[in-house]
Parts: C-alpha cells; structure tokens; sequence
C-alpha cells in the first residue's frame, strides 16, 4: 500500500494529465486494432520465413483472402534497396482483398533476412516461388511479379519461368530481352514510372517497350496499352504527374493501377470491390496521433517518478537546468552562424570521418552518420568560439551534462524507458506498415556502433539548440514550437544542400529524392523529443538517447550489408 502511495506521489499526475494520457493511449490502441484488421477480408499473416538453395533464411509475410478456397493466384512482391517488405505492403493488401494470395519479402541482406552473395538474389525470388508450391491451394501456373526498384530483378526468373502470367515493374527498369507473351503462355507486363522518379527515366522505359512491342521509340507513349491481354502481351507505362521514387512504393494511383492490372491479366472474379488506401492512410494517421500524444504526455510523470525523490516532489523542487549564459551574443546572431558554420564547415568534418565509411560493414548506415558529423564538425567550431566570447570551455560545457553521477543513472534509465515506448509506437504503426524498422539478426551487433556515434551526435546538436538556443525563449506554447522548428531546420537544411549538391556531382539524385522524404518526418520527432525532453528534465541526455535509439534502428534496418568501398563504387559508375 506504501508502494503505491509513492508511486501516486511521484507520478503527481493531476486529473486532466491523467484523462488527456488515457484518450491518446485509447486512441493509439484503437488505431493498432484497425492498422492490422483493415481490410476485414484480407487475412494476414506475419514473421513467416524460408531457407534458399544456398543457405539464406528470407523473411516473408502472407496477406490473403478470408476465404479465398483453393486454386488461388498468387503474386509475389520484393521491394528495392535500402528498404524491405513492409515498404510494399499497400500493394500486398489490395491484391489480397481482390482475391491473390500475396508475398512481400525480404531480399537477402534487407529487412529480416539473412545475409548472402548480392548476384544469387534470384534465388529469393525462387525460394518464395517454392513456399507457394508447398501451400497446396495456389495455382502454381497462375503467379504473377511486382518489383519495387531493386526488386525489378526478379525478370530474371521471369524469362524462364511460364508461371509467370503477369509482370508489374514499380520505378525499375525493364529488360529489353523479357519473354514477350502469347496467348499460349502470356506475360502482360505494366511499368509504373513517376515523372520525379531519381532511379529511371521515361526515355529508357520507352527504348525498353520499344524493343518488346517492335515499335520504333518515337511511337511509344505513356498511359498507351499495346499488345492486348486476349493475345497474353500486354504492355504498358502507365506515368504519374506528381511522385518520385520513393512515393511510387504508397502512391493511391499507382496501387489502384497495379490491382487493376493483376485482376484483368488473371480475368479474376473480385473477392472485395473497395479499394483501402486512403482508409488505412487515415487509420495511420489517427494512430499516430495517439501514440504520439501519449508518448509526449507521460515524459512528465515518468520524469518525475524515475529522476527525483518523494521529498523533491512534496516540496515541489524546481527543474535545474543545465544552461550557459549567452546574453551577450545575440539570438539571430547564433541561429544565423549555426547555419553558415553547418554548410561552410561541413566538407572537412566529412573527410575527417570518411575511414569509418570504409571500415564499417552498413555502408548506407555510415554514409548518413558522415553526413550527420559534417554538420556536427561545424557545430563543434561555433561552440568553440561561443565559448571564447563566453569564456566557458568547450570541454567543461561537455562534462557538465554527465557532472551528477547519481543522476546520470536516472537519466539512462529515464531514456531508455522512454526509447522503448517511442519505438514500439515507431514501430506498430509505420514500422510494420509502411517502412520497416527491424533490422536482421545479424546485423545487431552493429547498432551499440552506430548507437554511441549517434548519440555524440545528438549531444553536440543539444548543446548548441537545447542549452544555448533554447534556453534564450520564453516557456511558452508558441517559443517551444518556434525552437522544434529551429531544432528540424538545422540539420535538415543541412541535408537538404549536401544531398543536392551530391546528387549534381554524381548526376543521380537517387538518395537526395529517397533520404530526404524520411529525414523530414525523422528531425521533426527528435527536435520535439529533444526540447520536451530537455523542458522536463534540465539535461540534454535523456532526448539524445531517445533519438540515437530511433535513429539507429531506421539507419541499421534501411542498410544492406555492404562495404565502403561497394556503395562508394555506385557513385563512380
């Protein structure tokens, strides 16, 4: 009884904290019931997995008709790189409603799969082929194909394999060489291209269906169908006005389009009629509003309960917070300089950090880390010489945010409690629906590496933004937003600049158009986290590690096995 009368005193909840927690945790609740439910008719099933011919374990999941009976088609569907199975799950669902059974996985290297040698991925393709033959109901000579971008590579079985009925290419290339279809053995092969895409170009798509129509290329137009699906060769690039690369994989239109395209090419008698993009997308949304809602509600009490004692909390202790005086250097002087010493003193930070791009074996992982220290490089420079005007040393400034080791614990406990929650909201809503967030067990040994360098980062960027910048506004609704938007602008005007002018040089904007989209939505939550996390604590360590965690998982999960120089290689081709 004591116990709890602590835990009630710590907590301090007040009754409109308590109803407002209860609301968001009911709505996040109910939002997770109906992100895995909707369709009703689609029957889902997670965490399958199979063993190639050469030894790899690839991860799938199965989305299929309630009752879809025996004889099922069946499409299989393998994402590009960088990203996994999840990325893929729209066109999964609406294919399953319409009557196929549908086969997102993971290629070797990605997602949950084990790793293995790059050119043997074909095998993944055959091996999802083979747990389909082993399931009794599907029509093995009724099976069709969508790749995502790397996914694309699955053409290769295509050629040889007559199962294949129909082929959906989504922002990848076409094989000028693929199987062109008859009536006897069709292939009716739609090609999804977005007018932004940074991975395929129109013109290369024509030249391709130039060569398989017999058509000159001057003749080929997109939204065209040539062939018929009568005579099994059909052919089409159907061209959005508004996507790139990485929206083709949730794009409405397109997904609308490949389920229409597999229906006619089966002549398939439609399970369900509705179509549930947009009602999952609202579902999404709804869910994350109440995940996040609840997460930002209980950093109070949780701080309260886990930092200070029942004495600090009956005599109501105010916040210590961890601040350097500043008032000498005006506030739009510092955001200004912030800024030019990112962008300018970016490049040698970048090469400073450049061997662990060689060294570290999640070549993608450490490519975002090097761009994320060329911007930390240019911070440590601005504080430096903040410190000089404020006469406070850059080393004392450090050790100050770890200066009470009692506290320390509490704070590492605090944010690692708080990093939990945050990622299972992460990563039961987009996560498991829209961008993976779990990386192969093999690779988990890489994320206390990437974890550590992530928090550095986060530390120094909560030095300059939380200890400095923010302290300088008032404790207001509106200053705190003001200072979540500086906290999002910095790096990812930052990003914004590097990537483009990466993608200038190298003439490919593939990553510019891939990382940007995510690095939105991934500064704007870890400047919320970082600057309610610093307002409810006084230190700048329980939202770094709240945001190293989530950071590392999405980096550790979106990067393939590749070394330096392999990922270095693709710049230079």
């Amino acid at each position: 009884m004591k116990e709890n009368t602590l835990f009630m005193i710590k907590l301090d909840l007040s009754r409109r904290q308590s109803i407002l927690i209860i609301i968001f945790l009911s709505i996040f609740i109910l939002g997770t019931f109906l992100i895995f439910t909707v369709p009703f008719s689609v029957k889902s099933t997670y965490g399958l997995s199979t063993i190639t011919d050469d030894g790899v374990t690839i991860a799938f999941n199965v989305f299929e008709p309630q009752n879809g009976g025996n004889n099922k088609p069946a499409f299989l569907i393998g994402h590009g790189s960088m990203v996994n199975k999840e990325m893929v799950k729209g066109y999964a669902l609406e294919l399953a409603a319409a009557g196929f059974v549908a086969v997102p996985f993971d290629f070797r290297g990605h997602g949950q799969s084990s790793s293995g040698g790059t050119n043997n991925m074909t095998k993944d393709v055959v091996a999802i082929r083979e747990y389909l033959r082993s399931r009794g109901d599907v029509d093995m000579d009724s099976l069709g194909y969508i790749g995502y971008s790397m996914g694309g590579l699955g053409q290769a079985l295509i050629e040889v394999d007559f199962s294949f009925k129909c082929f959906i290419g989504i922002g990848t290339w076409l094989d000028p060489s693929l199987r062109k279809g008859n009536s006897t053995n069709p292939l009716n092969v739609l090609m999804i291209e977005a007018i932004f895409d940074e991975a395929i170009d129109l013109p290369t798509l024509k030249e391709s269906l130039s060569a398989r129509t017999g058509l000159p290329t001057s003749s080929i137009y997109a939204n065209k169908m040539y062939g018929s699906f009568y005579q099994g060769n059909a052919s089409m690039i159907y061209l959005d006005d508004d996507s790139n690369h990485l929206k083709v994989a949730w794009d409405y239109n397109f997904i609308r389009e490949a389920r229409d395209w597999a229906i006619t090419s089966f002549d398939l008698e439609v399970k369900d009629e509705n179509f549930y993009v947009n009602i999952r997308a609202i579902i999404l949304l709804i869910q994350v509003i109440g995940g996040v809602g609840f997460f930002f509600l209980i950093i109070e009490p949780l701080s309260k309960f886990i930092l200070f004692s029942k004495e600090d909390i009956e005599r109501k202790a105010k916040i210590e917070y961890f601040e350097i005086n500043t008032s000498e250097i005006s506030n739009r002087t510092i955001i200004i300089k912030s800024i030019l010493f990112s962008l300018i003193l970016a490049l040698p930070g970048i090469l400073i950090f450049f061997p662990i791009l060689l060294i570290l074996p999640l070549a993608v992982a450490a490519f975002v880390m090097a761009l994320l220290y060329g911007q930390i490089f240019g911070l440590i420079l601005l504080l430096w010489r903040i410190d000089k005007k404020v006469d406070y040393k850059f080393r004392d400034m450090f050790r100050n945010i770890f200066k009470e080791k009692g506290q320390i614990v509490r704070h590492l406990i605090l944010g690692a409690v708080l990093s939990v929650v945050l990622y299972l909201i992460a990563y039961s809503s987009v996560g498991l629906n829209y961008l993976g967030l779990v990386p192969s067990v093999e690779k988990f040994w890489t994320i206390p590496i990437f974890f550590i360098m992530a928090l550095l980062v986060l530390l120094i960027q909560n030095l300059l933004m939380q200890v400095i910048i923010q302290r300088k506004y008032k404790d207001t609704l509106k200053d705190i937003l003001k200072v979540i938007f500086l906290g999002f602008l910095f790096p990812f005007l930052y990003f914004f600049v590097y990537l483009l002018i990466l993608g200038f040089i190298t003439r490919s904007f593939f990553y510019f158009g891939t990382f940007l989209p995510i690095s939105i939505v991934m500064f704007l939550l870890t400047s919320a986290v970082c600057v309610v996390a610093y307002k409810k604590t006084g230190n700048i360590l329980t939202g770094a590690i709240i945001s190293a965690f989530l950071l590392t998982f999405l980096i550790v999960t979106m990067s393939p096995p590749q070394s330096g120089l392999a990922f270095l290689a693709r710049f230079i081709h």
